[in-house]
Order: structure tokens, then C-alpha cells, then sequence
């Protein structure tokens, strides 16, 4: 965040997280960032005013032991928590320890400071330096707290390994020109794991990707899908059935078995065959009878392949309901010779 001519971030890996719900009034400017337990970040200050400026930091309502100054133009200073003379202290997200253990801590020093991370900026008169001393403020680490103070989820700053840092030999000696109570410039990065950020509405919700490299996913989407070749097969196969049914002659009830009657089979025939041979047919006549020398031999072989026509139709048509094939039969190549009357025996093989 930026404000007065002073900019201050929070970076983890050399990149700037973040901000959220920036809100800047009067001489107050503060925001959200997601934290993640066990990451390491700084702070870094960039003075982009022309007066000498003294940052003041906390963590958690934590002070640092020592204030940092920046002179007009300085950039990317990095604000450290010192420790003695040539060490500081490495700064890390960290999840609060929650306990049922009595001997915890029931309530927090500055409870109303957890997850935040303020830093007060004042101008100030440079005057000379002076011999360095340990400062009386020692940096320490939020302990366990017990679960009744209801703080379950939320992270702290914790104060790491150490790292060398070169060795101080003077500190500066100011006037001020901002009183602390009232500073500069207040910077508030308020902390949130990003699931309670979320929770919040502070962050949005992370969005699957909608589509590959290529839009396959929305097209995908987008697209109905074909119908499947079983559905399709069985919708045309239902088309040619009521197609034939209609050219069709109404074919016969099957029994709830699944299988026709073969009586009635056979009575269908038989009534097909009465009917053929009342309208088409003359009746054959036996031997001992008054006109039997009257038809001639062509006109009995007409009237037999009349019959095996009308047979032929009378199977088709019952082969249409059992669903047998039909074959149809084409006449004899053979010819009877001529008939002198005598009597053919048919039992012999």
C-alpha cells in the first residue's frame, strides 16, 4: 500500500502478496492479505517523500525492539526485528496453538491486535548518531492459548531463526516532528488464512478453470450430446415398424407366452383353403363318379398348381405372424404323362 509519499508491502519470496479491501481516511490506510502457515515474508518501506521518516512496527500487538529511519528517497528498505547487535530476528506465518490445557493462557495480551500487522510512520529531524545500545524490548512468540478464548483457526506472526545481520555501531538520534499518538501515516495489514478471507466474502471463491487450452471444456458444455446409438437405433427400428404395420395386414395376437396358438393356425389355413377353392376351384372329381371321363388331364394339373398357389399364399400369410420365412414355391418342372385311368397306389415307398 502507498499513502503521504510512503509505501510499505508485505512480500513473501521477493513478490508482494496481495491486497484486499484497500480502505485509505485521512491518515489511516489498511487492507487485507492471505496468510499461509509457515510462510516466511518482510516488510518493506520505500520513502518516496522528501523528509527524513521513522517507522515504527508491531506484530500482533507485538513491538519490534528498535524503530527503523529511512532517509528522503530510500526504496526497499527492509524493517527487521533486531536482535542484539548483529542479528534479526526472520518473521513467519503460523497457525495459533489451541489447547484444552488449564495452564494455557485464557485471554491475550492484545487480543484485539491478533492477525494484525501495524506500522506507524513520523517525520523527523536527523540529528547525529550516537553509540548503539540493546534496546529493552525483547521480541517473543505467542505461546498456547486455550480453546475458551475462541480463537481457533486463526493465524500469528511467530519470530524465527535468526539471520546475521551487520553489525550496528551507532543509532540515530531525532527530533520528531509527528508525535507517535497521532503519526504520519498508520499502516494496518490485516492477516487471514484465505479460507476465513473467502468465508468472509473478503476474497472470492478460486473458479474451476472453464476451459482447456483449446475451449474444448465450454464447448463441451455447451454442446448437447447426441443421443445414444442404442436410443437411436431403437426410435428407428420403432419408426419401421409402424411404417410396415400400416402396409401390413393386422397380424395375429401372440399369447402371453410368446407363442401362437397352433390350432388356430391350422383353422386359418383350413379356412384360407374353403374359401380359395369355393370361389377360384372346381371340385375335383374321384373315379365312379358319372362325369369322370369329362376333365382332361390339363385341367386337373391346372386346378393342382391353382391349389399349391393358394397354399403358398395361405403359408405366407400365417408365416407373417410367427414371423417364419417364406419361400416361394415356383411350379414343377415336371409333367405328369397322361393319365389311362388305372389306379395309382401312394403306399408303397
Amino acid at each position: 500500500m502507498r499513502h503521504r509519499d510512503c509505501e510499505i508491502l508485505i512480500t513473501c519470496d521477493g513478490k508482494a502478496l496481495d491486497e484486499y479491501n484497500v480502505e485509505a481516511e485521512d491518515n489511516v490506510i489498511e487492507c487485507y492479505v492471505a496468510s499461509e502457515s509457515g510462510q516466511t515474508f518482510e516488510i518493506k518501506c520505500s520513502n518516496h517523500s522528501s523528509a527524513f521518516l521513522v517507522m515504527r512496527t508491531a506484530v500482533d500487538g507485538r513491538p519490534f525492539p528498535r524503530p527503523k529511519s529511512t532517509n528522503a528517497g530510500d526504496t526497499n528498505v527492509t524493517l527487521r526485528c533486531e536482535h542484539g547487535v548483529d542479528k534479526s530476528e526472520r518473521l513467519m506465518f503460523e497457525r495459533l496453538c489451541i489447547t484444552d490445557d488449564d495452564a494455557a493462557a485464557k485471554v491475550l495480551s492484545h487480543g484485539d491486535h491478533l492477525g494484525l500487522i501495524e506500522v506507524c510512520v513520523a517525520r523527523a529531524i536527523r540529528k547525529e548518531d550516537r553509540p548503539w545500545k540493546a534496546s529493552s524490548i525483547t521480541a517473543r512468540n505467542i505461546g498456547p492459548i486455550h480453546e475458551t478464548a475462541k480463537k481457533g483457526g486463526m493465524h500469528c506472526v511467530s519470530f524465527g531463526d535468526t539471520q546475521p545481520y551487520p553489525i550496528r555501531k551507532t543509532i540515530v538520534d531525532v527530533t520528531y516532528i509527528d508525535k507517535w499518538t497521532a503519526p504520519y501515516i498508520t499502516f494496518k495489514f490485516r492477516y487471514r488464512p484465505h479460507a476465513i478471507l473467502q468465508a468472509q466474502g473478503i476474497v472470492e471463491a478460486i473458479q474451476p478453470p472453464r476451459s482447456g487450452p483449446s475451449g474444448s471444456s465450454s464447448r463441451a458444455r455447451d454442446t448437447p450430446s447426441p443421443a445414444p446409438p442404442q436410443a437411436a437405433s431403437s426410435v428407428s427400428r420403432r419408426e419401421r415398424q409402424d411404417d410396415a404395420s400400416q402396409s401390413e395386414p393386422p397380424r395375429k395376437r401372440l399369447r402371453r407366452d410368446g407363442t401362437s396358438s397352433s390350432s388356430e393356425s391350422g383353422s386359418r389355413m383350413e379356412d384360407l383353403l374353403r374359401a380359395d377353392d369355393t370361389e377360384d376351384a372346381k371340385p375335383l372329381r374321384t373315379k365312379g363318379e358319372d362325369d369322370d371321363g369329362a376333365e382332361s388331364l390339363n385341367a386337373l394339373e391346372a386346378q393342382m398348381e391353382a391349389l399349391r398357389q393358394k397354399i403358398d399364399r395361405a403359408r405366407a400369410q400365417n408365416g407373417q405372424g410367427s414371423q417364419f420365412r417364406v419361400v416361394k414355391r415356383e411350379p414343377s418342372p415336371i409333367l405328369v404323362g397322361h393319365f389311362n385311368g388305372g389306379i395309382i397306389d401312394l403306399t408303397e415307398d
